[in-house]
């Protein structure tokens, strides 16, 4: 069994509270603890990327299940490759909102971070980058 990392974005349908947003958080968390599958969700109205890590039938499984979630729409994977580490192993599902003014302000600001379909000539670069932003703590 070998371990992938899916990464993928979506548009919400809707406005979130921020009692929402935890409750999505907490549903999440216990769904990814249970199937052993760790990430993390980035939230920058309207935009969702998400990181999930772990097996990857299970991975796949889950990803099929968010594809179908009547909350977004535009749901596309981005990135999907075999990893030998996991970068949030510790982590069921990390989060955080992003206001457009803080990534703005990231040094080395790209517009991907705005816009995650706006151009995917470098997505794998942009990837590897926000995980390791993230990961590090830089990204806020």
């Amino acid at each position: 069994m070998s371990n992938y990392c899916f990464i993928y974005t979506s548009v919400s349908k809707q406005k979130w509270s921020e009692q929402q947003l935890k409750q999505l958080l907490k549903e999440s968390r216990q769904k990814n603890q249970s199937l052993d599958i760790s990430g993390m969700l980035l939230f920058l109205d309207p935009f969702f990327i998400q990181i999930l890590e772990g097996e990857e039938s299970k991975v796949n499984d889950l990803f099929s299940t968010i594809k179908q979630d009547p909350r977004h729409h535009k749901v596309s994977l981005i990135y999907k490759k075999p990893i030998a580490k996991r970068s949030f192993a510790d982590w069921s599902m990390g989060f955080n909102v992003i206001k457009p003014e803080t990534v703005a302000d990231i040094d080395g600001f790209s517009a991907f971070f705005v816009n995650p379909a706006s151009d995917s000539s470098h997505i794998p670069d942009e990837i590897d980058r926000l995980l390791k932003m993230f990961k590090d703590e830089t990204l806020f």
